[in-house]
């Protein structure tokens, strides 16, 4: 079993320019004076204030909310206090509201992109890195926690919770109506999948979900050239329209016209509804999802299975080793609030997190469960997964910065309704990164 240090993911914050003059209180105003006395005395009880961009039915929250109510019951005068904004949009229009009056809380949600670098940058953040070293919580955690989530200079400063694996699921009878007997091993073998679905009259894919969306493209590229192609091409370094980013875009309108229909306008719970209801064949998604795949016993629900990204051929960059994994959500902590009462809290919920996410509300942690060779089958492949993960691809949404990203999603609508060709997307998106990276990113 692979351990090691953990640090962060999160949320894709597709935020803004820049937060000049960006200091910090923790919570601002009179509250942030009193986390300056709960700093110099101990005596003061710990109040933390969270943002979370979780829903309040995501078993991640519901956990820390479960450990931080038990961590109360021996320490009066404790509060966690949390504010959930689960829409993305009105998420990080808050936190951007909140980081350029210097009033971010104490703890909320991020992804390690081009924003939140910045406040690391500008010293507002306390480094995970040290944290765990501090608390002797190292070589706890999956090496894809610790990997997953670096700045560009390796950094770390983001809290992990989830361990998670994305799939293609699919229903095994629709397939054999279709007479498909094998699931594919290549990106090619998909579409010929794609097309004997169609032929049967059956809707290949469920689509709705725009993050899950974006990585259609970003399939043949990472084959191609692992991480390497949105690295470069994120900041101008390789274009978009080379020999690989067009195989990307003819690669993401081929198969976009096997998407359900509506796809466009559509959403992840009506990709999931659809799917579930085999109104589709497959669905792409992250075992996140897994509640509603599975029963109470986290056993597949009907005729469920499901096949790992598959490889584009011969001279690939990547194997079937490597392959979409992630650690959900991550969460920071401002430098400002930490104190010898946060260090302990923190402790408390890493010390009792994994089992208590595991067994009492079904989410997958970012280390190792107790007890884990009796769970079911599934979470046992999906933590095997994690654990033998080579090559983990990179979420172009979180690799790109904010305003290019708006024009991929934009871009990628019109390419995969055919209202534009693979030659103009790319020229697009190198126009986008043009006008916009070097505002994220210190580009030479």
């Amino acid at each position: 079993m692979k351990w090691r240090n953990l640090t962060a993911v999160g949320l894709s914050m597709v935020l803004f320019a820049s937060v000049a003059g960006c200091g910090n209180t923790s919570g601002g105003g009179t509250e942030g004076k009193q986390k300056e006395t709960s700093s110099e005395s101990s005596a003061a009880p710990l109040v933390i204030n969270y943002i979370s961009a979780r829903s309040e039915t995501d078993g991640t929250l519901k956990t820390l909310k479960k450990l931080a109510e038990d961590y109360g019951k021996e320490h009066p005068g404790f509060e966690f206090n949390v504010e959930s904004i689960a829409d993305r949009e009105t998420y990080l229009q808050k936190i951007k509201i909140l980081a350029s009056s210097n009033e971010l809380p104490d703890w909320f949600d991020a992804d390690p992109e081009a924003f939140f670098e910045g406040l690391c940058k500008k010293g507002l953040i306390y480094s995970v890195d040290d944290l765990y070293g501090e608390l002797g919580l190292k070589d706890k955690f999956f090496d894809i926690a610790l990997d997953y989530p670096r700045l560009s200079d390796g950094s770390n400063y983001l809290m992990t919770w989830q361990g998670n694996v994305e799939y293609f699921w699919y229903h095994k009878d629709m397939f054999a109506d279709a007479g498909i007997t094998e699931t594919p091993k290549t990106l090619d073998e998909l579409l010929g999948v794609c097309d004997k679905l169609e032929k049967a009259s059956i809707t290949p894919i469920s689509a709705g979900n725009y993050d899950m969306i974006m990585r259609y493209p970003a399939f043949k590229a990472f084959r191609l050239e692992g991480n390497d192609f949105i690295d470069n091409a994120r900041m101008g370094k390789e274009k978009f329209d080379s020999e690989t980013g067009i195989a990307t875009a003819e690669y993401a309108q081929k198969i976009a016209q096997y998407f359900s229909e509506g796809w466009t306008n559509s959403d992840a719970t009506a990709q999931m509804d659809l799917f579930l209801n085999k109104g589709a064949a497959m669905l792409y998604t992250g075992s996140w999802d897994t509640p509603d795949l599975t029963d109470e016993d986290m056993v597949l629900k009907d005729d469920i299975s499901m096949f790992k990204l598959p490889v584009n051929g011969e001279g690939d960059a990547t194997t079937e080793n490597d392959y979409y994994a992630n650690c959900g959500i991550g969460t920071a902590i401002l430098k400002d609030s930490m104190n010898a009462e946060m260090k302990e809290f923190v402790k408390y919920i890493w010390d009792n997190f994994a089992d208590t996410a595991m067994y009492e509300f079904n989410v997958i942690p970012s280390m190792m469960p107790s007890d884990s060779e009796n769970l079911p089958e599934l979470t046992q492949q999906i933590l095997k997964d994690l654990e033998n993960c080579g090559t983990f691809a990179q979420c172009w949404d979180v690799r790109l910065d904010p305003s290019s990203n708006e024009v991929f999603r934009k871009e990628l609508a019109s390419l995969g309704m055919k209202e534009s060709t693979p030659e103009e997307f790319c020229k697009r998106m190198d126009e986008a990164v043009a006008q916009y990276a070097g505002d994220y990113f210190d580009i030479q």
